[in-house]
């Protein structure tokens, strides 16, 4: 039969630091030390989750500059691609090539 503790006896174990082992807390060790990791483990997933989302919002938004980007690029090169617009700035340099007015022969050997 256990004895009931007095309130001076619990007092100076919780002072002491016994009141642990007075409790017999000591065999419970492991299994608040796989709590406590299993908590930590648990905290520092979540922050390399939000981390990781961080980098996606971040990545989705340069995506879509880079987007905007190349249609702009892409609605430049398309405007050059005209015969009229080659002619016109091979024009201003000073180069003497022009358009072809008949189609290629083909050369034999």
């Amino acid at each position: 039969m256990k004895e009931k503790m007095s309130v001076v006896k619990v007092l100076k174990s919780i002072i002491s630091g016994d009141i642990l082992l007075v409790m017999g807390v000591h065999r419970l060790f492991p299994y608040i030390l796989y709590a406590f990791i299993l908590g930590w483990v648990s905290i520092w997933m979540s922050y390399k989750a939000e981390q990781t989302m961080t980098l996606v919002e971040a990545n989705k938004k340069e995506l879509e500059t880079l987007k905007i980007h190349h249609a702009q690029k892409t609605c430049e090169y398309v405007g050059l691609d005209r015969i009229s617009t080659i002619e016109e700035m091979l024009t201003e340099k000073g180069s003497e090539v022009r358009a072809p007015e008949k189609p290629a022969d083909i050369i034999k050997k």
